[in-house]
């Protein structure tokens, strides 16, 4: 999968992302610290990590259209450090997949909020509900 655009902070260095991971949940949301993204989305898949990890999910990761910094402290104060949270920060990655939208002046270009189940790199499903529930109950 190419994941040009997509990137992360690493020992206070932001880098390109790859996914290395064999088998991975890929979530897209319109932005870090908004209500349903913090309060229901990311918090729902940290609670159920072992549970997906019994489905063989190696990895989730969480992607916005925000900048590394603002995924990396929303992801230590919402998440958990076995989630990988990323930035598009320029929408690259976002419209690439044909997950922009565009909610004007105020907000700009952000990301459909969305989940793909992606193995050895390559989408294999998208959730018909992006919401922890939707995802167990495909997968």
């Amino acid at each position: 999968m190419d994941t040009t655009g997509l990137f992360i902070l690493k020992d206070k260095n932001i880098v390109p992302y790859e996914i290395k991971e064999k088998k991975v949940i890929l979530c897209g949301v319109p932005g870090a610290f908004t209500p349903g993204c913090t309060n229901r989305h990311l918090p729902g898949f940290v609670d159920n990590l072992g549970k997906l990890k019994e489905k063989c999910i190696e990895k989730v990761i969480f992607m916005a259209v925000n900048d590394a910094f603002v995924m990396d402290e929303w992801n230590k104060l919402y998440g958990d450090k076995q989630i990988d949270a990323v930035s598009d920060p320029i929408a690259e990655f976002t419209t690439r997949m044909n997950e922009k939208v565009d909610w004007g002046k105020q907000f700009g270009v952000r990301c459909n909020r969305f989940a793909y189940l992606i193995e050895d790199g390559q989408i294999v499903k998208k959730f018909d509900d992006p919401f922890i529930e939707g995802v167990m109950k495909e997968l």
